[in-house]
């Protein structure tokens, strides 16, 4: 709408254009008091007065020389809206905030258009009767007469005055209109200057807000590299961006499951203040972190609060060669989030992405030293002191028992044998909550080494394959195993090699009776494991069913797994009874029976070795 006193109406009449110019006063001409105000607002403007003020000066001093109670004045913007600037009147003081609220030159209001477009002054005697005016703003400012001036510098009009009498009529004189316009080309030159000194202090104190910044993350870029290279971990970043930013800050994986937090002591925080699920949810959260790049690495998130959604994250993408790799926040609390704050956040993402790949590399560089040490273990190339010496730089002690476990793998294009190493040796420290085992991939098989903290009690082993059998479990969606062996226990360097050398011929008779299900332990096999080492493997199955044979037909199986749980008990009727549920005499009578089936007797020790070992045959033939 158009302004006030001035803005809201486009009626003029030019002294030159249309329309009686109203005879000049016989008073002396009013140069001089127009020179006269204009050197005390200069006074004021050396004084550094601020633009606004001085805009409200030419409307007061305009007011005293045309002598009228009203004026306001019209700045053009840079998208050619004139929006009002100052007023004043002499009833009322102060009223640019209301001009402020005012437009000129909108739609109906030509009188402004007028004055614009001709840049010259434009009269209007009969307000209530021109065509030319804002109807309703004339009548909300109760205006009779108007007297409209451009503001013109280097052939612009920069600006606009209006005056008038609020409520009462007013004849404008040749001479007022004069003394208006020449007013208006003075004050053109003093505003132009002024808005430009005000432009140029925005401008210097804009450079001086940047290079404070630059110093700033100067600092913080100084800070941050000193302590990655002073040996600070990840979290101690973290925490050295919280202190930078006076705020939390958070490190989250690609899941967004927080990888390290830090916060000012001052907030009292027990927890991470995380970005909530509800929150990521969000359709508009969502593609500000989709859209996040390293053209663009952060974004606030949400943009403005809702209730119920908590904080607002500045998040910021980490890059790892070239990849995303998680988000670092900054959180709002306590002190709003800033445009400095992004680039705190950018720089720490950067610190941070590198520090992430290094350890990764330095783990990837200790973990290939640490497998080739149990590759020097297992094949006895290294003097048992330099064994000892070394293992604990990674770890290992060798002075405790140990075991080796090994993963028979099928062959899978999609899979390295680097990649199935890691997806095992990460199993077995989530299964058995211990640090990632040392391993050695060889071809067609993974080799972990696990200490016993324990000594290898009869416990402690069975707990062991247990958790192997977990172990093997888990990796099946995602790796296919054959047999799964266990060594025996490792009390002596010396005694890897031959352990390493035991897995392997167990692994090769499963293979050879077709059986990947399950766990061995070598120390299960015993006789078998020489007998079918030989490599007589069909004459071993051919063995087992003969000598079983005579009791596998008397019966429906009862006296078959009777005969198993005498030898399972090494041959002790109380176990066997106890194994199968029934009275003692029943065992003695069944194995009277088998007696009489086979001619042998089966408690003699012979004969327990020889059906011990028929039983082990027969399982691995039927697995």
């Amino acid at each position: 709408m158009t302004l006030l006193p001035s803005a809201g109406t486009e009626s003029t009449t030019r002294p030159d254009a249309v329309g009686t110019v109203p005879p000049a006063s016989a008073d002396p001409p009013r140069e001089r008091d127009v020179i006269t105000a204009f050197a005390e607002i200069t006074g004021e403007a050396i004084g550094d007065a601020d633009l606004e003020h001085l805009l409200r000066s030419v409307c007061v001093k305009l007011c005293s020389v045309i002598g009228v109670s009203r004026s306001s004045l019209y700045l053009k913007r840079p998208d050619g809206r004139f929006r009002g600037a100052a007023g004043h009147c002499s009833d009322q003081g102060d009223i640019t905030e209301a001009v402020k609220r005012q437009e000129s030159g909108i739609a109906g209001d030509r009188f402004s258009r007028e004055v614009i477009e001709t840049a010259r002054p434009v009269l209007i005697d009969d307000v209530a009767n021109d065509p030319r005016p804002h109807r309703r703003t004339m009548e909300h400012w109760r205006v009779r007469a108007m007297l409209g001036v451009p503001l013109v510098f280097d052939g612009e009009v920069i600006g606009l005055l209006f005056v008038d009498d609020k409520d009462r009529d007013h004849v404008y004189t040749q001479e007022d209109v004069e003394i208006a316009e020449m007013f208006a080309q003075l004050s053109a030159l003093f505003i132009s200057q002024a808005m430009l000194n005000v432009r140029l202090r925005s401008q210097a104190s804009e450079i001086a807000r940047s290079r404070n910044t630059l110093a700033y993350l100067a600092d913080v870029h100084r800070k941050l590299t000193n302590a990655v290279l002073e040996g600070a971990d990840i979290h101690s970043v973290v925490t050295l961006l919280s202190s930078l930013s006076a705020k939390p800050v958070v490190l989250y994986d690609e899941d967004f499951r927080v990888l390290a937090w830090a916060s000012p002591a001052t907030l009292g925080l027990d927890r991470p203040p995380v970005i909530s699920q509800q929150v990521r949810r969000m359709p508009s959260v969502e593609a500000e972190l989709a859209g996040l790049s390293p053209e663009r690495p952060s974004a606030i998130v949400p943009p403005t609060l809702s209730v119920g959604l908590g904080r607002r994250h500045l998040m910021c993408r980490l890059i790892i060669e070239g990849r995303p790799n998680g988000y670092l926040g900054i959180v709002e609390v306590g002190r709003s989030l800033e445009t400095v704050d992004s680039h705190l956040a950018e720089h720490g993402a950067t610190v941070l992405s590198l520090q992430i790949l290094s350890e990764r590399r330095q783990i990837e560089t200790q973990g290939q030293a640490r497998d080739d040490y149990l590759s020097d273990l297992l094949r006895n190339t290294r003097d048992k002191e330099h064994l000892l010496r070394r293992g604990p730089q990674f770890g290992i002690d060798l002075t405790h028992p140990h075991v080796l476990v090994r993963f028979e793998l099928s062959a899978d294009p999609r899979t390295t044998a680097s990649a199935a190493q890691r997806l095992v040796t990460r199993r077995f420290r989530e299964v058995f909550g211990i640090d990632e085992p040392a391993a050695v991939k060889l071809p067609g098989h993974v080799i972990v080494l696990v200490p016993l903290p324990d000594g290898g009690s009869a416990e402690e082993m069975q707990t062991l394959r247990d958790r192997v059998g977990r172990v093997r479990e888990s990796l099946q969606p995602e790796l296919a195993t054959g047999a799964t062996v266990i060594s025996g226990v490792c009390r002596e360097i010396t005694g890897f090699p031959q352990a390493a050398r035991e897995m392997k011929e167990v692994a090769d008779i499963a293979r050879s009776f077709d059986w990947s299900d399950g766990v061995l332990d070598v120390t299960e096999l015993g006789l078998f494991r020489v007998v079918v080492s030989s490599g007589r493997v069909k004459d071993a199955v051919r063995f087992a069913h003969e000598y079983v044979h005579a009791v596998r037909g008397a019966d429906d199986g009862v006296l078959l797994e009777t005969w198993r749980a005498f030898v399972a008990a090494e041959g002790r009727v109380q176990g066997a009874a106890l194994a199968l549920e029934v009275h003692e005499n029943t065992v003695r009578y069944r194995m009277g029976k088998i007696k009489e089936l086979t001619g042998l007797d089966p408690t003699s020790l012979d004969v327990l070795l020889a059906a011990r070992l028929a039983f082990q045959i027969l399982d691995f033939a039927a697995r």
